[in-house]
């Protein structure tokens, strides 16, 4: 999605070409055209600044060796998929359950993502066995699945204006991949971006 959205960004507001103002309804939930203008000229000048993904093994040293009793397993790092982005991500296991925590770091595109995703989103769908939200707390778009039936869910965030933290598979609550998302220390990411 963030980058979708950063692609959509980037082609608004150029210099030159007619303002739009106002709201615009864009699935039933307004738009305002004003901000959209400020993310694409915030998007074109983070892409002039190049700014550049951490590297992976930067973010992999942020992953926990234990969350609530789960063990790291696998950890794995790459760069992309799309240009100035890197992952790291790790396997939890406890029993039969087992989870992925995976940072990635947006680059360039992350601030005018995390903007664009934190304006006002919030959604709520329940079902007979679990719930899917999405809503903005403290600024951050926070992202929740979960399956009571199955045990099994996602957990996500997007921290410090440029990293996705998520965590995603089975565990005995929604709660242990909260927790896992939230050993990531955000303060750390800041630091490490500069």
């Amino acid at each position: 999605m963030a980058v979708a959205v950063a692609a959509v960004l980037v082609g608004c507001g150029r210099q030159g070409e007619q303002h739009s103002s106002g709201p615009i309804e864009v699935n039933g939930k307004p738009v305002d055209l004003r901000q959209l203008e400020k993310d694409s000229e915030r998007a074109e000048k983070a892409a002039q600044k190049g700014t550049r993904a951490l590297a992976p093994a930067s973010l992999k040293d942020l992953l926990p060796a234990s969350v609530g009793g789960y063990a790291r397993g696998d950890v794995s790092t790459d760069l992309g998929p799309e240009p100035a982005m890197a992952k790291a991500r790790a396997r939890y296991v406890k029993g039969t359950s087992a989870f992925v925590l995976e940072i990635t770091d947006l680059g360039a595109i992350g601030a005018v993502s995390a903007d664009a995703d934190a304006q006002g989103a919030s959604s709520v769908r329940r079902t007979a066995t679990g719930y899917e939200k999405i809503a903005t707390a403290a600024g951050r778009m926070v992202t929740e699945e979960w399956d009571t039936a199955s045990k099994s869910g996602r957990y996500s965030i997007v921290a410090a204006d440029r990293f996705a933290i998520s965590a995603e598979g089975s565990a005995d609550t929604v709660d242990v991949l909260k927790a896992a998302v939230e050993t990531v220390n955000a303060a750390r990411l800041r630091a490490l971006a500069g």
